[in-house]
């Protein structure tokens, strides 16, 4: 009987742990491959200094406005550009030389949810906030027609049975992965 019960056990276990990693959601780990461009967008956004600030950043590509093209979402930690409530990040749009600003991040924190609900035709950017003394939670992060909010804090907490369909990005493990570090150039 002893057998039964624990072969029983065992099979829950088996079935919940499978129907938990069936519904898991697909993630993205950075790229790897530094990006001057993106490099300068940081340096102009939050007046860096190449060599000489301690900055290192993630990035991922990938299509907020359904356009075919994709954007790219930048996470970057150093410093200058974070606290206890998070760090900072970018929504860069390419043009024909460079990037563009859509907006400016504080207060970011990994992984970052790219959803596939859109508001003004923009993919929603779900972000978990906490630290800094507020509460804890999920945001979800709307587009306004010309941009995101810039503080996940600043967002009304989602109900915490809140179905999220998307995509995790930047979903590196920053304790192996430090990310891309903002050097000189010709380092």
């Amino acid at each position: 009987m002893k057998v039964k019960r624990v072969l029983l056990s065992m099979s829950v276990f088996v079935f919940v742990g499978a129907s938990i990693l069936a519904n898991k959601m697909p993630t993205m780990k950075s790229e790897t491959q530094r990006n001057i461009e993106v490099e300068e967008s940081l340096i102009r956004e939050f007046s860096l200094v190449r060599g000489e600030d301690r900055v290192n950043y993630f990035y991922n590509n990938i299509d907020l406005d359904g356009d075919k093209k994709p954007e790219i979402i930048v996470y970057a930690y150093g410093p200058m550009l974070g606290g206890s409530g998070g760090d900072s990040g970018l929504v860069l749009k390419e043009r024909s030389e460079g990037y563009d600003t859509v907006s400016k991040f504080t207060n970011l924190r990994t992984p970052i949810i790219v959803s596939n609900k859109t508001t003004n035709g923009w993919r929603d950017i779900i972000l978990e906030v906490s630290g800094g003394g507020g509460p804890s939670g999920k945001v979800a992060m709307k587009f306004n027609g010309k941009k995101y909010p810039s503080n996940p804090t600043t967002q009304t907490l989602l109900p915490k049975d809140t179905k999220i369909d998307g995509v995790e990005i930047i979903s590196d493990n920053l304790m192996e992965y430090h990310g891309i570090p903002l050097e000189k150039l010709g380092n």
